[in-house]
């Protein structure tokens, strides 16, 4: 009989033992990662298309009156004149045209070509200002065009303005000229850095607490 008390107070402290170890007891302290979202700033390369004018020059500009051989010339300057030319003494405007670029284009040559009276403007030649009548009495005749010249890269072609030249009767003075050339155009990409931000999910420690029994506690876990 003795033998079974001694028995049951055992297993009396034993469960004893297990409630105290095993019910939460101590509020202890841990560290977790934890999500969370951030904006986040980063920059990329962006294209866009610009339009710009083809690179040329004015390799060469000569009137009929000033050059008598205009062929002789354009071999001398380094290029090539078509077959239908214009010379002395009927008056024509070239411009000898180059593309610097590295793509082919359309350049188109605008001139103006102003002529008078002879008599009249020799009359008038040391005037510095005319009067309405005066210009009227110059009886000033004006041509004006366009030429289009299509270049390959690095090609050079003149213009003939006009095409076909231009008679000067003796009671005429030569022609008084201007022209403005005009480029084809390309499209080129370029870049710039655009600034873009976008959400993305990070990790940081928090602080969390639980409820340790004495035998956690104990193991330190």
């Amino acid at each position: 009989m003795g033998k079974k008390i001694g028995i049951a107070v055992g297993v009396i402290i034993l469960v004893a033992a297990l409630v105290v170890c095993l019910v939460p007891l101590k509020t202890v302290a841990y560290m977790v990662m934890v999500d969370y979202q951030d904006t986040e700033t980063y920059y990329v390369d962006e294209p866009y298309e610009v339009s710009e004018p083809l690179e040329y020059r004015e390799l060469d500009s000569f009137t009929t009156e000033a050059v008598k051989d205009v062929r002789s010339h354009a071999v001398m300057r380094g290029y090539d004149l078509p077959d239908e030319i214009v010379e002395w003494p009927d008056f024509a405007l070239y411009i000898a045209v180059q593309n610097l670029d590295d793509v082919p284009g359309t350049f188109e040559v605008r001139y103006t070509l102003t002529t008078a009276d002879k008599s009249a403007a020799e009359r008038q030649q040391w005037l510095i200002e005319r009067t309405l009548e005066e210009y009227a009495e110059l009886d000033r005749e004006y041509y004006e065009g366009s030429i289009e010249l299509y270049l390959e890269p690095g090609e050079v072609r003149a213009a003939i303005c006009p095409p076909g030249g231009i008679y000067i009767a003796p009671d005429r003075v030569p022609f008084s000229h201007e022209h403005e050339i005009t480029p084809d155009t390309k499209t080129k990409t370029n870049y710039r850095q655009v600034e873009k931000q976008r959400t993305v999910t990070k990790q940081r420690p928090e602080t969390r607490y639980k409820k340790a029994t004495l035998l956690d506690y104990w193991l330190g876990r």
